[in-house]
C-alpha cells in the first residue's frame, strides 16, 4: 500500500510540475532539465561500450563528498565511464568536472523511469551518496543484481528506518549491497534492524577538503584586498543569517570581511550593500576601492579556496535548514562559527563544537563574545591545533570505500 501511495504521489508531482515551474526558477530548471532525458541519455551513451559507474548525488555538497571516491575509482578502473546524476538543479548546474563522462538529472523515481533509466545506463555498479534513498531505483537495481553502495551515509534514531512503522523504508535499505557509514552510531543503528553489511569508513569530505587545501589556485586581487589584515570570511550566507552577520560586521572594526552568499541573487546582494555601507562586490573591485571593509563575492566556485585567507569564519545555514560545509574552513585550522538552531545532525559540527573548534551562536552579540575570547593567543593556538588534529585523524575515507567496492566487484 505504501508503494502504491508513493508512486501516485510521484505521478501527481509530475503532472503538477509544468504549472508549479512557471513562477519558480528552481522548479523550472528541475522540470526542463528532465524533458526528454531518457532519449538524451540513450544518445549520449550510444557510442560508449565501456562499463559504467553510476554515482547519484542530491546536490553540490554530495558531489563534493563523492568526488574523492570518483578519483580513486578512476585509478582502479581507468577504462570505465562515470555517469553522475543529480536531483537538484543547484547541483546539476554548478558541477563541471573532467572526471565525469556523463552528467544528467535523475528522472523522478517512478517505476517506469527507474526501469528505463537503468535499462539505458546499464551500470556495472551504483553508488548513492549520503542521504539518497530512492525506492524504485533501489528495488530495480536489486532485481538486476547490480552491486549498490551507500557512501558516507549517516543515520539517526529519529529516521523512519528505525521506527516500528518503518518497514517500507527499511525495504529500501535492504536493497543496498553495502553501507560505508560515517560513524559507529550509524553502524549500530543498522545492526539494530539486522543489517550487518556495513562498516565505518568515515566521511569522504575530509579527503576532498584536504585536496582543495593543496590546490595552488590564488586570487591576487582578493589577497591584495586583505593586505595582511585580520580577515573574517562569511561563507554560504543565507538570508536567515543576515541579521546576525550585518549586526556583527557593524560591531567589528578590526577586520576585513569577505562575504560569499549561498545563492548569488541581486536581491540579496543589494540588501547587504544597503545595510553595510563600506563594501564592494568582487566584480567591481579595483585599486580605488580595495580599502573598503567588506568584499561581497558575486560569483560561484571560489569560496573553498578563499578560506585560506581567513583568520576566522562563519558558515551559513544554521538558522535555516542546516549548516553548509564547515570542513572547508576547518581544513585551514580556522575556528568556525554558525547559527545554533540547525547543526546537531551534522557530525563534524557536533565533533568540532565539543572539541572547542566550532561555536554555535544565537546572535551577533554571542558571536562577538566568542570571538573576543579567541583574542587570547594561547587559547587560539590550542584551538587551531585541535582542529588540525581532528581533520587529519579523519583523512583516508575514500580509499577505504573503494577498497570495499573493489572486493565486492571482484566477487
Amino acid at each position: 500500500m505504501r508503494t502504491i501511495l508513493y508512486n501516485i504521489l510521484l505521478y501527481v508531482t509530475r503532472l503538477l510540475l509544468p504549472f508549479l515551474s512557471i513562477t519558480n526558477p528552481k522548479l523550472r530548471l528541475f522540470y526542463s532539465g528532465r524533458k526528454g532525458l531518457i532519449v538524451n541519455l540513450k544518445q549520449a551513451l550510444s557510442t560508449s561500450g565501456k562499463p559504467k559507474i553510476w554515482i547519484h548525488c542530491s546536490s553540490v555538497g554530495e558531489f563534493e563528498q563523492g568526488l574523492p571516491v570518483i578519483e580513486h575509482l578512476k585509478q582502479s578502473y581507468p577504462d570505465w565511464k562515470v555517469l553522475v546524476t543529480f536531483f537538484s538543479p543547484s547541483g546539476y548546474e554548478a558541477v563541471n568536472n573532467s572526471l565525469i563522462d556523463f552528467k544528467f538529472y535523475l528522472p523522478l523515481d517512478t517505476p517506469i523511469n527507474a526501469k528505463e533509466f537503468i535499462d539505458t545506463a546499464d551500470p556495472k555498479i551504483a553508488l548513492f551518496i549520503k542521504y539518497e534513498f530512492w525506492y524504485n531505483y533501489l528495488i530495480e537495481l536489486k532485481k538486476r543484481e547490480v552491486p549498490t553502495f551507500s557512501v558516507s551515509s549517516i543515520f539517526r534514531p529519529s529516521q523512519l528506518f528505525f521506527h516500528a512503522l518503518g518497514g517500507w523504508n527499511r525495504k529500501m535499505l535492504r536493497a543496498f549491497d553495502y553501507f560505508m557509514v560515517q560513524d559507529q552510531t550509524s553502524l549500530d543503528l543498522l545492526k539494530s534492524i539486522n543489517l550487518t553489511n556495513a562498516s565505518v569508513t568515515g566521511d569522504t569530505r575530509f579527503d576532498r577538503v584536504l585536496k582543495i587545501k593543496d590546490d595552488p589556485t590564488r586570487f591576487p586581487e582578493i589577497e591584495d584586498f586583505c593586505k595582511n589584515e585580520k580577515v573574517f570570511i562569511v561563507g554560504s550566507l543565507r538570508p536567515e543569517d543576515d541579521d546576525v552577520i550585518i549586526e556583527f560586521v557593524k560591531q567589528q572594526s578590526g577586520f576585513k570581511f569577505i562575504i560569499a552568499p549561498h545563492e548569488i541573487t541581486e536581491k540579496h546582494m543589494l540588501k547587504l550593500e544597503q545595510a553595510l555601507n563600506n563594501c564592494t562586490r568582487h566584480s567591481k573591485l579595483t585599486n580605488k576601492n580595495k580599502d573598503t571593509q567588506v568584499l561581497i563575492i558575486d560569483s560561484i566556485g571560489k569560496l573553498s579556496r578563499l578560506y585560506r585567507l581567513a583568520n576566522f569564519a562563519y558558515v551559513g545555514g544554521g538558522f535555516s535548514d542546516g549548516i553548509h560545509n564547515i570542513l572547508e574552513p576547518a581544513v585551514y585550522n580556522i575556528p568556525v562559527f554558525f547559527g545554533n538552531k540547525y547543526y546537531l545532525k551534522y557530525k563534524e559540527a557536533v565533533d568540532l563544537t565539543e572539541l572547542g573548534g566550532a561555536f554555535p551562536v544565537a546572535d551577533a552579540n554571542q558571536l562577538s563574545t566568542e570571538l573576543k575570547k579567541l583574542e587570547d593567543p594561547d587559547l587560539l593556538s590550542e584551538v587551531k591545533e585541535k582542529i588540525e588534529n581532528y581533520v587529519n585523524a579523519n583523512r583516508g575515507a575514500a580509499k577505504k570505500v573503494v577498497e570495499i567496492i573493489e572486493q565486492m566487484v571482484e566477487k
